[in-house]
Formats: C-alpha cells, sequence, structure tokens
C-alpha cells in the first residue's frame, strides 16, 4: 500500500484516472492566452491610441473581435482551471496526511520562480508568478464552506469596480484642471518608433536592460491599476467551488445545471463584452473616468461569465462523439500546457525582437492573430509526439522534480506504472 501512494505522487496520473476534458480545456485557453499575447510580443497594443485608429480596417475589426471574444477570457478559465487542480491537489495531501498544504507550497515556490525568470529574462508579461503569489492567497480557503466560497468568488470579482472608482472620485478630487486638447500624434510617433527601434533592433542585453528598466515596472504598475490578483482569485475559487460540486467528474449528471450555465454565461457574456469591446476601443480605462467605471463593471459582469460559457460549451461538446475527436487533439497541448505557454514566448520573442526577425511593430492585429494561429496549429503535432514518448512536458518534469526535490523518471518503466 505504501509502495502504491509513493508511485502515485511521484508519477503521472494514468490516463483513466485524468479528467481529459480539462486537459482540452487547458489546450483551448492556451490558444487563446496566445491570440492575447502575440498581440504584445507584435507591438499592436503598445501603439498609441493615435496611431492605432490610423491602421487598416481589417486591423481594427480584428482588434475589436480580440477585445470582444479573447480579452481576459482565456486566462480567466486557466485560473479557473488552476482552482480546480489546486482542489484536487488538496485532497490528495491530505490522503497522504499532509494537512498544512507544504507540497502545494512548494509548488507554487517554483512556479513563482519560473515565472519571475520567465518575466525578467524574456517578457514582462508572465502570468505565472502571478498565479502562484495569489495561490498563496488560495491556500486560506481551503476550509471554508462551498457557500462561503462563492460568495468570497463574486465579492472578489466586484474589487475591481470599487478600486477603480475610487481611483476616478481621488483622479478628479485632486488633479489640476487642464484645457482639453487633442492627441499629440507627432510626440506618440517619436516615441513609438523609438521603442520600435530599441525592440525589432536591440541584442538581447539591451532588451533585456530595456525590459527590466521599462516593462517590469509598468507591468506591475498596470497589475495594481486593474486589480489583477482579486479577479484572478475570484476565477480560483470558482474553479475550487466546481471541484467541490463535482461537476466535471460526473458530467452526465450536472447536464441540467452546466445548461444554466452555457445560457447565462451567453447572455451576460454577450451583454457585456458588447460594451467592454466598445470601451476598449474608445480607450475609456485611461484616464479615469466615468465611462472607465462602466468599463470595469461590463468586464466584471462579461469577462467571467463569457469564459464560463466557453468551459460549459467545450463540457458539452466533449459528452459528443464527433466533437470528442475534434477536441482530444486539444489534450496533449493541455497536458503540456507550461511547456506550451513558455515555447510560446520563445517563438514569439525570436519573431519579433531584435535577436531574432525583429518584427515588432511591423506587422499589424490582423496578421499576428494568424501567426498566433500558426504556432498553435504547430504545437499540436509537437505535442501529441512528445506525449507518445515521455510521461510529461519538459517543464512539467523540471517543476515536478523541484517540488519533489528528488529526479524523477521522465519516462518510467512500464511495470511501475502498471503498479498504479
Amino acid at each position: 500500500m505504501q509502495q502504491t501512494v509513493l508511485i502515485k505522487s511521484f508519477y503521472p496520473v494514468v490516463s483513466e484516472e485524468r479528467i481529459e476534458t480539462l486537459d482540452a480545456l487547458r489546450g483551448f485557453a492556451i490558444f487563446g492566452i496566445l491570440i492575447a499575447n502575440i498581440q504584445f510580443f507584435s507591438g499592436n497594443v503598445l501603439m498609441p491610441s493615435a496611431l492605432a485608429q490610423q491602421s487598416a480596417t481589417s486591423d481594427q475589426i480584428t482588434q475589436f473581435l480580440i477585445y470582444f471574444f479573447v480579452q481576459g477570457k482565456f486566462y480567466s478559465i486557466f485560473c479557473f482551471l488552476f482552482g480546480f487542480g489546486f482542489a484536487l491537489q488538496i485532497a490528495r495531501a491530505e490522503e497522504r496526511g499532509d494537512i498544512k498544504a507544504s507540497f502545494f507550497k512548494r509548488r507554487l515556490f517554483w512556479l513563482l520562480a519560473i515565472g519571475l525568470s520567465h518575466a525578467y529574462l524574456l517578457w514582462a508579461g508572465d502570468i505565472l508568478s502571478i498565479y502562484a503569489v495569489t495561490g498563496f492567497f488560495l491556500i486560506l480557503f481551503r476550509n471554508k464552506p462551498d457557500r462561503s466560497l462563492l460568495k468570497w468568488a463574486f465579492a472578489l470579482l466586484a474589487i475591481p469596480i470599487l478600486s477603480y472608482t475610487l481611483v476616478y472620485i481621488l483622479s478628479i478630487s485632486f488633479a489640476a484642471p487642464e484645457a482639453a486638447t487633442s492627441p499629440d500624434v507627432e510626440r506618440q510617433t517619436a516615441e513609438w518608433n523609438s521603442l520600435v527601434g530599441v525592440i525589432s533592433q536591440g541584442s538581447f542585453r539591451q532588451i533585456l536592460e530595456f525590459n527590466v528598466r521599462e516593462f517590469i515596472p509598468l507591468r506591475y504598475l498596470g497589475l495594481l491599476y486593474e486589480m489583477r490578483l482579486p479577479k484572478i482569485l475570484g476565477m480560483f475559487l470558482l474553479g475550487f467551488y466546481a471541484y467541490r460540486r463535482g461537476y466535471f467528474h460526473d458530467i452526465s449528471s450536472h447536464h441540467a445545471f452546466i445548461r444554466r450555465v452555457m445560457l447565462w454565461g451567453l447572455v451576460l457574456g454577450i451583454i457585456g463584452n458588447a460594451m467592454l469591446a466598445t470601451l476598449m476601443w474608445m480607450g475609456a480605462f485611461s484616464p479615469p473616468s466615468v465611462l472607465g467605471i462602466v468599463a470595469t463593471a461590463a468586464y466584471a459582469l462579461g469577462v467571467p461569465s463569457l469564459a464560463l460559457f466557453y468551459v460549459a460549451v467545450i463540457v458539452m461538446l466533449w459528452q459528443k462523439t464527433t466533437w470528442r475527436c475534434v477536441l482530444t487533439h486539444l489534450v496533449p497541448v493541455g497536458r503540456m500546457a507550461l511547456t506550451n505557454y513558455l515555447l510560446q514566448t520563445l517563438i514569439c520573442v525570436f519573431i519579433f525582437y531584435g535577436y531574432g526577425a525583429g518584427g515588432f511593430g511591423k506587422i499589424g492585429v490582423t496578421a499576428a492573430t494568424i501567426v498566433a494561429f500558426a504556432i498553435f496549429l504547430l504545437q499540436i503535432p509537437i505535442s501529441a509526439l512528445w506525449l507518445k514518448h515521455f510521461s510529461y512536458g519538459p517543464m512539467e518534469w523540471i517543476w515536478r522534480q523541484l517540488t519533489h526535490r528528488q529526479r524523477l523518471a521522465l519516462r518510467p518503466p512500464r511495470r511501475q506504472m502498471e503498479v498504479i
């Protein structure tokens, strides 16, 4: 018995025990995250609004669609799945007598280390370190009752509305009155051209220094301004709640509930994101404004709703044989989610940064989105091929070894797998 528990701890869960729907959802989330992130890698999101509004009509339409269907939704799905995974790991830890969640804390510590390395060495937009930090707060909720989890989740998702409103009140209370002026297009163009020069032509060292000096501070200030941690923790708790209620363990008995999530997620998602996408295109968030408050409320309503709609749709489609054959292609990508997320960064920096092809600032939103599709379509067969020969993705294997504090076989012997 002790040997079985040990092997369960150190080797991957065999396919019969895995919830493949969740792996498909992770793969789907990784795809959407890439579509959103590549707009940063390519420079399109960083382009001044005065210049962005002069871009091709196709790019403006694509950007609006990204605001509507992608922005915030896919990292929210990943947060939901993180919360679900946390609950699963806590349950297994308690079976081993680990009531202090020490194993999960080690996982978070090393995820934080990986995330910070990713942020400082490659790309300031890293989300792994943010998940890790927020995960330590998630531990505090492990003994909360189900109703409490829901209350906290909805409260946390609403916090950005209150914080943004407070920022707006402070801004109008203390800001000196200024005459309304039109955007200084000439100055913005000069600053943009300077940024494009640094990122598209700089060496690894030059871009690294710029990243640490400019992008990292802006990234963390942005996270504070957006109140990103409460949003993430709120979605964590919804995933935790889903595990508690067994929605993914016995899908057939929860069809009615999942259909309600689909219906209300779609209705609220369309309403919220129609407002959000319009206001984001208008640049309502900055500087603080009344429209910014409306946009923040639209985000709190629309983004989690549409994210849960996506989850519910994937879950229901998985029950149909034809669709499952299609969605199965996402499973290997989801099983190697950490590896694929970091691989996306490596590919993108070599496409857009100066020590690669130097494409930063040179292609529009539509072209960048097409590149994202191409990258993901490449990751599907690579992930499937890798997992034919190995039990983990390479980064998952490294993370697992760091957590367990010992070397683990990347391809465990067959007879040991059978013991499980």
